[in-house]
């Protein structure tokens, strides 16, 4: 599992991998602003010809506007099909975007000649096809499109269909001056107003999700480091039980055959204790190997099936070793919330947090609190000492303890955050020293119905 895990991983950083994946992105968002485009574009032909009544070429304008259209319908269904598409190369997508945008050139020009011409306000929106093509575009494709609006900006300042209105001249004249708000001013605001929208809102979104795919990428560097920790650990642990399985064991046969010795011999009860503290510690040297390589990762394959809040704290709670004091407060009938992942692994996981609540204050209380609003969450509350900020900034590695030697491996927080996150959830430590700790843990739910643990 963990190869198959590194293996996506190393895909996903693959460049020509990533590029591909960012335009495919860009062009969704480039698909819906064409069809913001043609709405603002129906929207002014409809109104300038209606209510304003300018003379302007309706049809030939509307026709312009259906060949965005359509090419944006063409253009959202090839999106479609190549987003199921195994293999697609970024220069694909760079020829389809440049050859859209240099359509969209074409027709803004073919509306601007036909209406006035540099004269027109719209005609400003030459910069948001310049500004979407320096973001979306290679280098090359972008000073392509700057030459291009240069020649086609030139081209109408010497060959636009006039527009009476947009000759007058009043179009030169303050607002304060006219004491109005005359079609020319406010179409200039208009287009002003929405130039920047387009370009502001694009540009925002961009680096938002900028921003997602660098927090995107450190979790996956995070998680890969954190399964090559796991699968170290595993060969550590295999390793250690290979290789000291055999003198284990021949300490304990000769442990005890010296035990069966003495017994028959007069001995002082100081080395009859010593020989039975042998003994016990061998035993113990064996538990800890077990737990290892059973905390290590051999849960990792278990298949995932469905199951009830309620059923994984008992099953949690039924393990513990010795009796405890556990209060589990379920909140809105989260008991009857559902999640789906490896019973076994997120049940020990879940327990090893308990047992650290449970070892940080003896005798003390624990409070689990379950909640279930779009997440399920497990809130593991205890009173003991707490940790103070050093300490509670290496929670969670591997082999940091601050439990007394012998006591623990410093392995149970490192462990049931790998569990945890390998479902797809999450878990936070909130500790001050003094006022005990708090490990929240919260699980995606699934809509599926419980099933049964396979035999």
């Amino acid at each position: 599992m963990f190869a198959q895990r590194t293996t996506h991983v190393n895909q996903a950083a693959d460049p020509t991998h990533s590029d591909a994946q960012r335009l495919a992105i860009n062009a969704a968002w480039l698909a819906k602003l064409r069809w913001v485009a043609v709405a603002g574009q129906l929207a002014t032909i409809l109104i300038v010809a209606g209510p304003l009544g300018v003379a302007i070429p309706f049809w030939p304008l509307l026709t312009m506007a259906g060949v965005t259209a359509g090419t944006n319908a063409a253009f959202a269904v090839w999106i479609r099909r190549r987003a199921t598409a195994e293999v697609v190369r970024p220069y694909e997508w760079h020829a389809l975007l440049g050859g859209l945008m240099v359509l969209d050139l074409f027709v803004l020009t073919v509306m601007l000649e036909l209406t006035g011409g540099p004269t027109n306000p719209f005609a400003i929106f030459y910069f948001v096809n310049l500004a979407l093509a320096g973001i979306l575009l290679p280098a090359r494709w972008a000073w392509l499109l700057v030459g291009m609006a240069t020649a086609a900006f030139a081209t109408i300042s010497y060959t636009h269909t006039p527009i009476e209105e947009l000759r007058h001249a009043n179009r030169l004249m303050s607002f304060r001056e006219l004491g109005a708000i005359p079609i020319v001013g406010g179409g200039t605001l208009i287009a002003f107003a929405a130039c920047g929208s387009v370009i502001v809102s694009f540009t925002t979104w961009l680096t938002r999700e900028l921003r997602r795919n660098q927090e995107a990428r450190s979790r996956a560097e995070e998680l890969r480091a954190r399964s090559e920790k796991l699968e170290a650990l595993g060969t550590l642990a295999a390793g250690a039980a290979h290789e000291l399985a055999t003198p284990l064991s021949t300490i304990a046969v000769v442990a005890k055959e010296l035990e069966h010795e003495l017994n028959e011999l007069d001995v002082s009860a100081e080395v009859a204790t010593d020989i039975k503290l042998i003994r016990s510690e061998l035993d113990r040297c064996r538990a800890i190997l077990d737990r290892m390589s059973t905390a290590s990762g051999r849960a990792a394959g278990e298949a995932p099936e469905t199951f009830t809040a309620g059923e994984l704290l008992q099953e949690v709670v039924d393990e513990l070793t010795e009796p405890v004091l556990i209060d589990i407060d379920y909140a809105n009938g989260a008991e009857q919330a559902r999640v789906m992942a490896p019973r076994t692994a997120l049940s020990q996981a879940l327990r090893a947090l308990v047992q650290n609540a449970l070892d940080s204050r003896p005798g003390g209380e624990v409070e689990i609190e379950v909640y279930a609003h779009g997440t399920l969450g497990i809130a593991i509350r205890d009173s003991g000492p707490g940790m103070p900020p050093e300490v509670l900034a290496r929670a969670g590695e591997p082999f940091f303890t601050t439990k007394d030697p012998g006591k623990g491996m410093g392995l149970g927080l490192f462990l049931a955050r790998s569990v945890v996150e390998r479902v797809g959830g999450g878990m936070v430590i909130d500790s001050e020293a003094g006022h005990g700790t708090v490990v929240e843990v919260k699980l995606p739910l699934s809509n599926a119905s419980p099933t049964a643990a396979p035999a």
